[in-house]
């Protein structure tokens, strides 16, 4: 039998992707499956350049990047890494680690970090990874982290008040997997920490290093004993790697000819949407398949294998059994999750839903009473694809009608220039306030009042603080509303109950936050003055809708108020 060998990815990755590689039966598909590649594609090349850049002037380290156009075989990196490991380089970029046949590993991390050497003097490493999102978060009480800057990554210093974010838990997975493998070249820190450097600049004005001690357990996962049970990183990456390895080890002996069933069968998950591997499994999943069918708040992995070791595996099962008499065999092997018993439930309903070909239902009786004012605004707000507020859109409705009015510039944005747009905007709007006591603001979800919040904060601009001081009294956020009295088969998004409830449709046929700031960068960077000007017209336009939906949203509600019976 072939040597088995799994990279980084392997033990946070879909097992059905290491089965699939590993069986001599398939046909392999020519996409890449390198995931590196997607979060690439996904904006975070030019942040790991820029943070590896910046190691990479910490004296004496060692870059081993490898310019782009130009080929360097993987032992003459791996003998390159080797010898900087040896002589002790204070920070190594772009290194190859050797191959640990015997473990079944192989290894590029992003860099690697001296840390505390062993007794006898040879030097130990920490490996570092960089990630293009938020890995951390306040919360008071929480296990203290620690932390570097990328000047002096080796110097770590308590981080308090600050917890990892788990559900990243995927990229610590990664970086155990370095750290096994530092451990099968000798080269292995005397404490097990590793490092992750994510775009945490909204808790620090500088991407810092985040410090994470591996034998820490804060990682709840399941237990057949106790329903659930914090477990370290190293105990979560060894689970998940010995069972891809005897995925990898059973796909191998298959032949075509009387196989048994595989270890793992394929059930729909996000990471499916950018799988290589997607083509071969669909054909495998059934049509009514729960996984496929039920994208909105979906049950995980482990909640759909409880169902169908239970024999339910297919909407039209769920939406026809009894969840009552379910539970007590399905609680004890789902409690690894919080609200286990709510998801269950609301997985049911949307099943029944889905069953009956309804999209939104209501859930309650009662008026659901949104407030209504003489004078009215909808606010909706447009992002550039670096967060920054470009524009404020907002529909006015007084008793002479409604008129959507902007304030926006198309252009790439400086941190003290959005301040001043938004700050244009809150003078606008405290003036309204101050004209119409009785003033309502309309947005959906909180998306508008955290960037109001955070802009006078930031700026400290005075109208800025008093649209703030608005938000208590005069701002009501259409979502909470639809959220406690509304369920949808695919959320309870704006565009899905704007457009399944209220009957609205947008004026362009891809509407969407994502596409808006494809227009946006358009309507900045296009090739003429002409595309330029069409895409601004678009933008506006599609935000112009959006205040225009939650309007809709609001009427629609006060149409079913004003249905229900007397008393």
């Amino acid at each position: 039998m072939d040597t088995i060998v799994l990279d980084a990815y392997a033990a946070r990755s879909c097992p059905v992707k290491t089965h699939h590689t590993f069986d001599p039966t398939l046909e392999k598909p020519t996409t890449p499956l390198d995931e590196s590649l997607r979060e690439s594609f996904q904006g975070g090349s030019d942040f790991r350049d820029e943070v590896l850049s910046r190691l990479a002037e910490v004296p004496d380290a060692v870059d081993l990047r490898v310019p782009a156009g130009e080929a360097r075989l993987w032992t003459e990196r791996e003998a390159a890494t080797l010898a900087a490991l040896g002589a002790g380089a204070p920070v190594i970029i772009g290194g190859v680690l050797p191959l640990d046949l015997e473990g079944h590993r192989s290894g590029r991390p992003d860099a690697l970090v001296r840390g505390v050497d062993h007794a006898e003097g040879s030097p130990g490493y920490w490996p570092l990874k960089v990630k293009p999102y938020r890995v951390r978060e306040k919360h008071t009480g929480a296990p203290s982290l620690r932390t570097s800057t990328l000047a002096d990554p080796g110097t770590l210093e308590e981080l308090p008040k600050t917890r990892f974010r788990t559900y990243r838990e995927g990229a610590l997975l990664e970086l155990v997997h370095h750290w096994r493998l530092l451990e099968a070249c000798g080269f292995s820190s005397a404490d097990a920490w590793v490092g992750l450097v994510g775009d945490d600049r909204a808790l620090s004005a500088e991407p810092t290093v985040t410090w994470i001690d591996l034998n820490a357990k804060f990682i709840r996962t399941y237990s057949k004993s106790a329903g659930h049970k914090l477990r370290s990183a190293l105990e979560r990456y060894d689970h998940e790697f010995r069972f891809r390895l005897h995925v990898a080890e059973s796909a191998m002996t298959r032949t075509g000819v009387d196989d048994p069933p595989p270890v793992v069968r394929p059930i729909r998950v996000k990471e499916c949407e950018w799988c290589a591997w997607w083509q071969v499994c669909r054909p495998m999943i059934d049509d009514d398949d729960l996984s496929l069918r039920i994208s909105k708040a979906p049950l995980d992995v482990r909640e759909l294998q409880t169902l169908l070791s239970l024999g339910i595996n297919t909407v039209a099962e769920l939406a026809t059994t009894d969840v009552e008499a379910l539970l007590p065999s399905y609680l004890p092997l789902t409690g690894h999750r919080d609200r286990s018993e709510q998801r269950l439930r609301q997985a049911a309903r949307r099943a029944r839903m889905l069953a009956a070909g309804v999209d939104l239902e209501r859930v309650t009786d009662d008026p659901i009473g949104v407030p209504r004012s003489t004078f009215e605004v909808d606010l909706d707000i447009e992002t550039a694809d670096d967060g920054t507020v470009y524009l404020w859109g907002a529909l006015v409705t007084d008793a002479s009608g409604t008129r959507f009015e902007h304030f926006s510039r198309f252009d790439h944005l400086s941190k003290p220039e959005e301040g001043e747009l938004a700050a244009e905007f809150a003078r606008w709007l405290v003036a309204l306030a101050a004209e119409h006591p009785d003033l309502r603001v309309y947005h959906y979800s909180d998306y508008e009042t955290i960037h109001i919040r955070r802009l006078a904060e930031r700026t400290g601009d005075p109208a800025l603080a008093q649209a703030a001081g608005l938000i208590r009294d005069h701002f009501v956020d259409l979502f909470g509303y639809v959220r406690d009295n509304f369920v949808g088969v695919d959320g309870l998004g704006l565009k899905v109950v704007a457009h399944k409830g209220a009957g609205f449709s947008w004026r362009d046929e891809e509407p969407g936050g994502l596409a808006s700031q494809s227009w946006f960068n358009e309507a900045v960077d296009g090739p003429g003055p002409e595309a330029r000007a069409a895409a601004r017209d678009r933008v506006l336009e599609y935000n112009e809708d959006d205040v225009r939906a939650t309007l809709a949203v609001r009427e629609w509600i006060a149409a079913q108020d004003r249905a229900l019976p007397a008393g």
